[in-house]
């Protein structure tokens, strides 16, 4: 972004400077110079390019002094290439004095586009004073291979002066990196890293939670929550509205699994493929609802292997609490017709 003009005010005679490259395609306005002239308002200084005297921001106010009488305006110098004074002249005309028309802003806008074309559309737009849309809709127009400074980089710098990538599969990719480098990283701090939304690395996160597959030491696995060894995948994998996981279970795990794992899998299967569970909202709740106790418990496993010694029977407490209300419910299921009540 371009530089800070310097604090100290100097006072030089209005002969002595140059006009500015403004962004404005009309030129001056008449009735707004002569509107300052009658205003008996003291000027701010104007902006001057130091080595060159030319006018950055404020050529309305150079004839407005004049026609006060006045020979001599307060300045304050500023410095950068042709490029970064304009991008800073754009910047000063959109905080005050006559708004820039949108023909204007426009223009600036290809301008910027030419000169800065690795900013990314939402720097632009607020340097300009349009939407990063409308940024994004002339950047596509004015892609050619004579031009690559559009939709073929790779990535461009943000508002914060960092470089990020342009293609979102970069991005996620990014804050899926970051997550895994990063556990104890905030959603906003990933978020802002990756240059990605709060809401994608929340996603993200969850994702990942729900996929216990290679968290495991030493390469062990829980078996996939909606198949047993000889199911079929693709018939339960409505359960999660995702494409079925393959199964991975270590040697051991496979020597000690029961029947109950078929007919849990059945179960679910019979739930998932019946139209009054499927095809309603509620039904499909209680899949997903099904589904994510066999997630946590399959990941409540590994958590309880860490489980300090002396913690140990309150743990169990716990456990064998949520196991008597699992009991509980199981018990009213079969004994009537599926309406409990609330206790």
């Amino acid at each position: 972004m371009p530089g800070e003009p310097e604090s100290m005010n100097s006072v030089v005679p209005v002969a002595s400077l140059s006009p500015a490259d403004s962004p404005r395609i009309g030129g001056l306005n008449g009735d707004h110079v002569r509107t300052l002239a009658g205003s008996g308002i003291g000027f701010d200084p104007i902006l001057v390019e130091r080595e060159s005297g030319r006018v950055v921001d404020g050529m309305h106010r150079l004839p407005a002094t004049l026609l006060r009488g006045e020979k001599d305006i307060a300045v304050r110098y500023v410095e950068g290439s042709p490029a970064e004074l304009f991008i800073m002249s754009v910047q000063a005309n959109k905080g005050h004095g006559l708004p820039l028309t949108l023909k204007d802003r426009k223009a600036a806008m290809a301008r910027i586009l030419a000169s800065h074309h690795e900013w990314s559309d939402r720097a632009i737009a607020e340097v300009v004073g349009v939407s990063p849309k409308t940024v994004g809709a002339a950047r596509g127009k004015v892609s050619t291979e004579e031009n690559p400074h559009s939709n073929g980089r790779r990535a461009r710098r943000g508002r914060d002066g960092r470089l990020r990538p342009v293609n979102m599969h970069q991005r996620r990719e990014e804050a899926q990196s970051l997550l895994t480098q990063r556990p104890g990283a905030t959603l906003r701090e990933i978020a802002e890293k990756a240059g990605v939304s709060i809401s994608t690395v929340h996603r993200l996160r969850q994702a990942a939670q729900d996929e216990p597959d290679g968290e495991y030491a030493q390469g062990e696995s829980v078996l996939s929550v909606t198949a047993a060894p000889g199911e079929d995948l693709a018939a339960t994998s409505a359960l999660t509205d995702r494409p079925p996981r393959t199964t991975h279970v270590t040697s051991a795990r496979t020597s000690t699994m029961s029947s109950q794992d078929a007919a849990r899998a059945r179960a679910l299967r019979a739930l998932s493929n019946d139209p009054s569970v499927r095809f309603t909202d509620s039904g499909r709740m209680l899949l997903r609802w099904l589904n994510t106790q066999a997630v946590e418990l399959a990941a409540g496993e590994r958590l309880l292997a860490a489980v300090p010694a002396h913690c140990l029977r309150a743990v169990a407490d716990v456990a064998s609490h949520y196991a008597r209300e699992w009991e509980r419910l199981a018990g009213a299921l079969q004994q009537g017709d599926g309406r409990l009540e609330a206790q």
